[in-house]
């Protein structure tokens, strides 16, 4: 047989731990109230399929522009390129491999030999 004192305090403490328990799970209630209610608003502010499909067309309509403002410049940039090739060409004077071909044509005589 238990004495009275630890009869009753056994029975606080089973009491405590219950009341303990009922607070914890109404706890639990309310975040997952809080949580669920948490969840339905972040669902709810997601952007509608149709604000989507016009985000991702005016994605689509810059990278089209992006693209041929690209290609644009590409192109300008290889007709530079080209322009300048053209100018130190016609700046530089003949190339040596262009001289040669005259020079064997071109009749020496035996003095002009020597010189050379």
């Amino acid at each position: 047989m238990m004495s009275r004192f630890r009869q009753a305090t056994f029975i606080g403490v089973v009491i405590g731990l219950l009341i303990a328990l009922l607070i914890a799970l109404m706890r639990s209630e309310k975040m997952r109230r809080q949580l669920s209610k948490r969840l339905e608003e972040l669902w709810n502010a997601r952007p509608s399929s149709e604000r989507l499909k016009q985000a991702a067309q005016q994605a689509a309509t810059k990278m089209r522009e992006t693209g041929s403002a690209l290609g644009e410049l590409v192109q300008q940039s290889g007709s530079r390129v080209k322009q300048l090739r053209q100018e130190d060409v016609s700046t530089a004077g003949p190339s040596a491999p262009e001289l040669e071909p005259r020079e064997q044509t071109r009749s020496t005589t035996p003095d002009e030999e020597r010189e050379i």
